[in-house]
């Protein structure tokens, strides 16, 4: 193993191996260190160094596998831990701790948790379930966002700098999300040939990723451009942990031995020389679980504190010193190592293309090669180690006026501003640079293009943004930016001109050759579904349609332009090694050509469609020659069924004939004269046969038979004509002749198109005090008036059952698929669909973005949420409660709970809500 020069043990270590924790985490003021594990929790006070450990029992059967803080102080007391497939969030009181939220959704176990660095109410979580969860501690029923992959996920960290980025790591890759970009990740990192154990990303630089793996590597990746990584840390075993400093520009490194035969210590690096470690933190005798860093409240230093497999925690104090060798500056005193290493005098490059570097001072220009310090020069400048940049003037005084194809026409500390002029293949780019007072503490300089520059406008705003990043990430750390910045925009200018022949010829090629392989973009497709090849279902008309590739699918994909992105799937599978590409295309005859072939095949057999239409209703109970000769007859039921008999015998359905030879003796003997003797008619047997036989078709799914059936022995539904508005009050003494001389309720609407058949009997009543809120059309069933001299009633009548009207509708929709609308229509005559009676009071909503009114949580229209609570401003899924005078409302549960202490309403709009509502209650 890579051993630093310098090293350092413990500065306090605790043994606690009766709680057998395996996570631990510190939370954000460093007042308190949270240890956890299957059994207990453990909680220790780090300010107060006689504080003992507290022990407070968890009663669970799993470990815990993760823990994290709050990061945010105002909510200091809550942390999160995961325990199989759930994540647990607790608060820390005087008393102890509580149980306050338990987030489920994830199907096996969370291998990651971390909260957002910008909103404390977010929490993501991950599991090898393949989702990726953001919950949002406001409405912990549900995650507020999912992100799902094809391989489960074990690592997921927001971003430092940016509230809607984070990553997640599959394996060994990893992927970039963006909240605002819906569930798709809007990048791929292919990262490392083995699993990643650890995420971190840079807390200056929003672009920068480090990622750590079981193959013995750290690998820092700019997400920018994410083909490559910017460098390389190699180590002897696979590395565990791999976090940033929150100081200076290192980053601290924990491994795990072979066959745990090693040293367990953490390696601190520099990452401006990564030759090798500046220290090692011994003292652990077994593998280290976790570390955090804490500052300390009194000054400027910081503590490490890890915790091992040999359950022991130790608490590290970073010496100003471990901290310089980091990079960082302490005031006014520079060392010659932070010069030479990156001290803002010398421009910013990537470590791996670093090989030498200038310094300018009083004119004399110092080369200084990889490795060589400054005092190795044959001539020191003095200036350069005195201190960094305190004014504008020094900055350019020390600035290096020999870039190429860069000159400085104007630099003037007085008025705080430059001009900079850079020429490339004959364009010329003029860039107007102002400085703020509060430059560079953390205050970037203005810079812009001048008009009278000859390149286009993408390239103005791509240069633009070299600039302002440059400029960001050096005065995040009070560091002066502008040669950098002009070094970095002379780079990107210099790239865009390449008008070399050759390269140009190899960058077509190569470009070409990445369109042709589409393995390389594909991941922006693994959410768009799958294509099917082939497929086959049937259609309501009995009509089987199926789809296949074609025999020229294979030519047709192989032209010249690029491939759908829903396809590229599919190429991807096929060129995989991992299948038989001749299961996806038909690679035959590759060497010869094809052309005059393909078209010969056609004209031989003909033009191929990859659809074909099946006529499969032989394989369905229900035939359309039937329902073309069917009749319906609701005066002379015996009449209707020995048709429908004659009609099935004459199309060779026999059993059908049966049935409807039976169905008219029960309608024969239910029509017989009252004074003839007939034990038949009142018999149960009579009704239940008709029964019986419509579940018995229903059973065998000839839903045309039952319905039929349904149609025959029902009731044909009244249409009254319309009635005027005028007489259409609720409450009328109006009697039609021949109607009733009681109180009388008619019918309202009537639609048949739209199957909203409100068809009622004529409901009597003694009583004048019923309304229409108290009719019910529940048990209603509806007889015809077949009461002649030649046409007698039916004594054997279904009633209108709910599951018989949905029959005769479904039997209407399949006529209505075969174009048979006479049919459909005398079918539709005999559905009774009844109203829904609405009582009381409902609110309305109206929807913000059509204005379209809705009493759903969701409008109808857009689909978008219409009631948002007044407190938490979550849309409202379950119970609501509004104000019956200004309309404002939200969750029970919340309104409930401001109202025990407030009387107004909590969106300031002066409502006494709770005395208005008594008010308007009273009333």
């Amino acid at each position: 193993m890579i051993m630093a020069t310098r090293w350092s043990s413990e500065y306090t270590v605790a043994e606690h191996r009766d709680l057998q924790a395996s996570a631990m985490a510190v939370d954000c003021t460093g007042t308190y260190v949270l240890l956890a594990g299957r059994r207990y929790f453990g909680l220790k006070n780090l300010i107060d160094q006689t504080d003992s450990l507290k022990k407070l029992t968890r009663n669970s059967k799993f470990d815990v596998t993760n823990a994290e803080w709050s990061p945010h102080t105002h909510q200091k007391e809550l942390f999160a831990i995961t325990s199989n497939q759930k994540v647990e969030v607790h608060t820390l009181h005087e008393s102890g701790l509580n149980k306050l939220l338990s987030l489920s959704a994830h199907t096996r176990v969370v291998s990651s948790l971390n909260w957002n660095q910008f909103d404390a109410n977010l929490i993501a979580s991950c599991s090898i379930d393949t989702f990726t969860y953001i919950w949002d501690l406001r409405d912990p029923k549900r995650p507020a966002m999912s992100l799902s992959n094809v391989a489960g996920a074990n690592q997921v960290r927001w971003n430092k700098q940016s509230k809607f980025l984070l990553a997640t790591a599959h394996g060994g890759d990893v992927k970039l999300w963006d909240q605002r970009k819906g569930t798709a990740p809007v990048q791929y990192i292919t990262a490392h040939l083995s699993n990643i154990h650890c995420l971190d990303w840079n807390p200056y630089n929003e672009n920068q990723l480090a990622t750590s793996s079981q193959d013995c590597s750290v690998k820092f990746f700019d997400t920018a451009n994410p083909k490559r990584a910017e460098s390389v840390l190699d180590a002897v075993a696979p590395v565990w942990r791999a976090r940033y400093t929150p100081f200076g520009n290192g980053i601290l490194m924990v491994v795990v031995p072979p066959m745990r035969r090693g040293e367990n210590s953490l390696l601190l690096w520099n990452l401006a020389n990564q030759t090798a470690p500046v220290h090692t933190f011994v003292g652990h005798n077994d593998i280290v679980l976790e570390f955090e860093w804490r500052k300390r409240p009194d000054s400027m230093d910081y503590q490490l504190i890890t915790w091992s497999k040999d359950q022991t925690l130790r608490i590290w104090q970073i010496e100003p010193f471990l901290q310089k060798l980091c990079g960082i500056e302490n005031g006014n005193e520079v060392s010659l190592e932070n010069v030479n290493h990156n001290d803002g005098l010398l421009p910013t490059a990537p470590i791996v293309n670093s090989v030498e570097s200038t310094v300018l001072v009083d004119g004399c220009s110092h080369r200084l090669e990889m490795g060589e310090s400054v005092s190795d020069c044959s001539t020191p400048p003095p200036a350069a180690t005195s201190a960094l940049p305190k004014s504008l003037h020094q900055e350019f005084s020390l600035i290096n006026i020999h870039i190429r194809n860069v000159t400085f026409d104007l630099l003037d500390p007085i008025k705080r501003k430059c001009t900079v002029t850079a020429a490339t293949n004959g364009s010329v780019v003029i860039v107007y640079v102002s400085f703020p007072p509060g430059y560079p503490q953390n205050v970037a300089p203005v810079f812009q293009i001048a008009p009278s520059s000859t390149i286009d406008s993408a390239l103005k705003a791509k240069l633009l943004k070299v600039l302002r990043q440059t400029a960001q990430q050096r005065v995040k750390k009070n560091r002066s930016c502008l040669e950098p910045c002009i070094r970095q925009m002379s780079e990107a200018l210099d790239e865009a001109f390449r008008t070399d022949d050759s390269d140009q010829a190899q960058f077509v090629q190569i470009q070409g050759a990445l369109l042709q392989h589409p393995s390389l973009y594909s991941f922006r497709d693994a959410y768009i579904p799958f294509p099917r090849t082939s497929g086959a279902k049937f259609c309501n008309v009995g009509m089987l349609v199926c789809f296949g590739r074609s025999s020229n699918a294979s030519s047709s994909l192989r032209s010249d332009k690029t491939t759908p992105r829903s396809l590229s799937a599919l190429n991807n599978y096929s060129e995989s090694p991992l299948t038989v590409p001749s299961y996806y295309f038909n690679e035959r005859g590759q060497a010869r050509p094809r052309i005059n072939r393909s078209i010969s095949k056609l004209s031989q057999k003909g033009s191929k469609t990859s659809v074909m239409v099946y006529d499969a209703a032989g394989l369905f109970p229900m035939r359309k020659d039937l329902a073309q000769k069917y009749v319906f007859d609701s005066h002379n039921v015996v009449h209707m069924c020995q048709k429908n008999s004659q009609v099935a015998r004459s199309l060779g359905r026999k059993d059908l004939s049966q049935v409807w030879s039976l169905a008219a003796q029960v309608a024969a003997q239910a029509t017989c004269d009252e004074d003839e003797e007939n034990d038949w008619e009142g018999h149960p047997v009579s009704l239940g046969i008709i029964h019986s036989l419509i579940n018995h078709y229903v059973s065998e799914y000839d839903v045309q038979t039952a319905a039929m059936l349904c149609c025959a022995f029902g009731n044909k539904v009244v249409h009254p004509s319309p009635v005027p508005f005028s007489q259409k009050t609720a409450k009328t003494t109006n009697v039609s002749p021949g109607g009733s001389p009681y109180h009388t309720i008619h019918q309202v609407d009537s639609s048949v198109e739209s199957l909203n058949l409100f068809s009622v009997k004529q409901n009597r009543s003694n009583s004048w005090s019923e309304s229409m809120d108290d009719f019910r059309v529940d048990d209603i069933v509806i007889h015809s008036p077949l009461n002649t001299e030649s046409e007698k009633p039916i004594k054997v009548c279904l009633a209108n059952s709910p599951v018989y009207e949905h029959y005769k509708i479904a039997y209407s929709e399949i006529l209505h698929h075969w174009y048979l609308l006479d049919a459909r229509a005398q079918v539709m005559k005999y559905v009774n669909c009844k109203p829904e009676v609405h009582q009381g009071l409902e609110p309305v909503a109206e929807c913000s973005s059509c204005k379209q009114k809705s009493r759903e949580c969701h409008c109808s229209t857009c689909k978008i949420p219409t009631i948002f609570c007044i407190i938490c401003h979550i849309p409202v899924k379950g119970a609501a409660n509004s104000c019956l005078v200004c309309g404002h409302g939200g969750h029970l549960q919340h309104i409930a709970q401001w109202f025990t202490s407030n009387t107004v309403c909590p969106t300031g709009c002066g409502c006494q809500c709770v005395t208005e509502n008594t008010d308007s209650q009273d009333v």
